[in-house]
């Protein structure tokens, strides 16, 4: 029986995608930190951090069943000027973000099953312009280019898509939203006038993953409450 594997799964878009899938596959949920009691059903659980790439090679090695699906719902937020980025900043960005997913699609691609399909998650500011984005919008942007050829190369076996979201409440994002009135005023400066939740954001991410959404590949959606594309004030 092949299986969905959830990397992230003890976020807030992990869990949603979890509570998504959980009656119609198998899967495997992957964390870089212990599971919260929250996270849904009795499937296998594995504490990995995929920027270790040696446990990683390790994990994939020993996987005996087909993947029929990657959700990436990892990455980091790291915001500063330019002036102040250095290149060893960069670096980390693109190992946190992009070249941890390169290794580990590099060793598990191999397991995927027919009709497979991969989901990355970028961000907003892959496709607008932001203040103090610049080492983040770089990383994110390498992950819609990834898909678009991995879409290319692997078709018709293994879809790719990615996912730009917008701000949403999540741990990672707890530093900017946790203040009420901070979180009120940059859900103010969306049209659909508040931050994204992990539902907005996982509710898609499980539809790419199904069979459902078999004719969808190479594509880029932006769930950002209409922030990239829509003017209201």
């Amino acid at each position: 029986m092949s299986k969905i594997l959830i990397i992230g799964a003890n976020g807030s878009v992990g869990k949603s995608c979890v509570a998504n899938l959980k009656d119609d596959n198998e899967l495997v949920l992957l964390s870089r930190s212990a599971f919260d009691g929250d996270v849904e059903g009795s499937f296998e659980k594995n504490v990995l951090d995929i920027n270790d790439f040696s446990k990683t090679e390790n994990f994939i090695k020993n996987i005996d069943y087909q993947i029929s699906g990657i959700v990436f719902a990892i990455g980091s937020i790291n915001l500063k000027p330019f002036s102040s980025t250095s290149l060893d900043d960069f670096k980390k960005i693109m190992d946190e973000n992009f070249y941890n997913i390169v290794h580990f699609l590099n060793h598990s691609i191999s397991k995927m099953s027919e009709s497979s399909s991969v989901v990355f998650f970028s961000s907003i500011a892959a496709v607008r312009g932001f203040k103090n984005h610049t080492a983040i919008a770089s990383a994110k942007s390498a992950l819609i280019g990834l898909s678009n050829s991995l879409a290319a190369d692997y078709a018709p076996k293994i879809r790719f898509n990615t996912i730009s979201p917008s701000l949403s409440v999540s741990k990672m994002s707890n530093f900017m939203v946790s203040n009420e009135k901070v979180a009120e005023g940059i859900g103010k400066l969306h049209p659909m006038s508040r931050l994204g939740t992990g539902d907005d954001i996982g509710n898609l991410a499980s539809f790419l993953i199904s069979e459902k959404s078999s004719w969808i590949t190479g594509q880029n959606f932006q769930v950002d409450g209409g922030r990239s594309t829509l003017i209201t004030r």
